[in-house]
């Protein structure tokens, strides 16, 4: 057990002591307890509202816990009220993975302290309630009642707030970063809930009582949907945002260093250090890129090592995150590969890869003088940030290559600021091979490679244009999916080259016969779209079967084929409601159709 679990346990035991000498004076177990229902009934709205708990950073979560717990302190005798409180708090950490961060050791201490916290503070605030004049149950004749209630939920929240930022800061947590007015005050708001749901059921209404705890329910589950649409809102603006970055002048793109910088500052708030890096692998030189390091609060410059050697170098090729926890008890083997300065002087270190899909960008790594600072949660929490920041990481590296290509192209001409005139012939030619380059990237972009017509992803483009305009102006737009018949034979018994010279005078066929507005793409093998703006459906099929009527007639007397080129189609108009996808699959119904009814036939789908 490393020593901040250790300072962390002991914290707990004292808390666990101060309950059972509380308990020792008003034993719960000599109380009078509510019906048997009743307590399981509290324990599970109390583990709902903790499931359904929205997140919180570097602190975990804050949920509706007061309603349930103010309700039973103004319901129920004081200790009966504190055991009922703490018991889910007790089960929580088990039964919820995020919660624990993947180690039971730590929902162990977890549970232990959220119990004993959870008793303790319903005792000082119920108690506090009690002094100033409250009943047990609670009894609303007056002001004086109410004023209890706020007073007495007031100290439940401080001394919650004040147990919480100790467990915090015997963790190594920057509780000045961590705490402020927002997060303390956020579950004061749901104590007027409480003490609704404490008056409901002292008038004991049955029915109104089930209704409220419906409506509490529903409450807390639509107010997580809410958290939960907002952040996927805000994940699909960030990656809006990231496009937009990425399609701006590399002049203003994020580089890689100050990525890294951003991510330690990040990790510095919830895993203190002495020493940190971020390394990311050179594929092609097969070195680490330390783009940045920071010894006691010092930035180092970036440097290369070497990926053979060191640590960094076994957790790059296992994959898998390494904790030491004590540097004297290391193995033999992580002894022999590690690089340790001579006057250097580890303690206890985590090194996590950084992950983006199936690839390892590179690493990250802390280390603390002290043995036993990181506990097996930091390793999760650490792997953790580095999954969620590598899409990030990915793209400051391509950032940083077209920033650096950037600069050599400065650099480059500002050596040939010397002799103008050569300079100046040297920049029309960079110019001219970048506007063909440019030119060359976007045809290819657009256009199939064999046949010169539209490829599939330029077509999705126009086609969502397309809808999107008549949708807007009430225009006509049809489309048709074409597919040659039995277009495997040819491949197969005269060869792929043949099958090519078949596609390439059919495409030439369709450019030549199509209507002049309409879009054709080859956006398959064998098989093609073709966008008709303008048309109804009858005016489509027309045209369709005249491109029919004429695909027979394609020369291929050089070519070593049986049968005349013939094809199948289905065609469909555009209706109110449609999408891309809804659309192509009417088409494509078209088109089975055709296939069904014997091939060599244009087939329409009605709307």
């Amino acid at each position: 057990m490393g020593n901040k679990h250790r300072r962390l346990w002991l914290y707990n035991l004292a808390l666990v002591g101060v309950v059972a000498v509380l308990a020792s004076q008003a034993p719960p177990w000599l109380a009078q307890w509510p019906a048997l229902w009743v307590v399981p009934g509290f324990a599970a709205f109390q583990l709902l509202v903790w499931h359904y708990g929205f997140p919180v950073p570097s602190m975990g979560m804050t949920s509706m816990e007061r309603v349930p717990q103010v309700a039973a302190l103004l319901l129920f005798p004081l200790e009966v009220a504190a055991t009922i409180n703490a018991l889910p708090a007790l089960i929580f950490p088990f039964i919820n993975r995020r919660y624990r961060q993947g180690s039971w050791s730590f929902a162990a201490l977890r549970a232990v302290h959220n119990a004993a916290m959870i008793a303790l503070i319903s005792v000082l605030g119920g108690w506090s309630y009690q002094v100033l004049g409250g009943s047990v149950p609670i009894s609303l004749s007056d002001w004086t009642t109410l004023w209890a209630v706020l007073i007495g939920m007031t100290v439940l929240q401080a001394a919650n707030s004040v147990m919480i930022l100790g467990f915090l800061w015997l963790d190594g947590r920057d509780v000045r970063r961590i705490a402020s007015w927002n997060y303390l005050l956020a579950e004061e708001l749901f104590v007027p809930l409480g003490l609704l749901a404490a008056l409901i059921c002292v008038a004991g209404e049955p029915v109104t009582t089930a209704l409220f705890v419906l409506f509490l329910v529903l409450t807390v589950i639509s107010l997580h949907q809410l958290v939960e649409s907002r952040r996927q809102v805000l994940d699909r603006v960030t990656v809006l945002d990231a496009a937009s970055v990425a399609r701006a002048a590399v002049s203003g793109s994020q580089r890689m260093d100050q990525t890294a910088e951003r991510l330690l500052d990040h990790i510095g708030a919830l895993l203190p250090y002495h020493t940190a890096y971020v390394a990311l692998h050179d594929t092609e030189r097969e070195e680490f890129d330390v783009v940045l390091e920071v010894n006691d609060e010092q930035r180092q410059p970036r440097s290369r090592k070497p990926v053979g050697a060191g640590l960094s170098g076994h957790v790059l090729a296992t994959g898998e995150p390494l904790r030491i926890d004590d540097w004297s008890q290391i193995s033999d083997e992580l002894r022999a590969r590690a690089v340790v300065a001579p006057d250097e002087q580890p303690g206890s270190l985590l090194i996590v890869p950084i992950r983006h899909g199936t690839d390892v960008l590179g690493v990250v790594s802390v280390q603390h003088r002290r043995a036993g600072h990181y506990s097996e949660a930091d390793g999760h929490a650490l792997a953790a940030i580095a999954d969620d920041l590598a899409s990030v990481i990915a793209d400051a590296c391509t950032f940083e290559e077209l920033d650096d290509y950037r600069q050599r192209l400065e650099d480059l001409v500002a050596e040939r600021t010397a002799d103008l005139e050569q300079a100046s012939r040297e920049r029309e030619e960079l110019l001219a091979e970048l506007r063909r380059h440019t030119g060359l990237l976007e045809q290819q972009s657009r256009e199939d490679p064999l046949t010169g017509l539209a490829n599939r992803r330029y077509f999705d483009e126009q086609l969502a244009a397309a809808i999107d305009i008549a949708a807007a102006g009430g225009r006509s737009l049809a489309l048709a999916l074409i597919d040659l018949d039995h277009f495997k034979q040819v491949n197969d018994s005269a060869g792929h080259a043949v099958g090519d010279t078949v596609l390439l005078r059919f495409a030439a066929l369709l450019m030549q016969h199509a209507p002049i507005e309409a879009l054709v793409a080859r956006i398959g093998g064998e098989e093609f779209a073709v966008l008709l703006p303008g048309l109804s459906c009858d005016s489509a099929v027309a045209a369709v079967e005249l491109l029919r009527i004429r695909t027979p007639l394609i020369p291929i007397d050089d070519l070593p084929l049986r049968t005349p080129l013939r094809f199948s189609a289905g065609v469909c108009e555009w209706t109110v409601g449609d999408d891309a996808d809804s659309l192509l699959r009417r088409a494509d119904r078209g088109l089975y159709a055709a296939k069904a009814a014997g091939r060599d036939q244009v087939c329409a789908e009605p709307a």
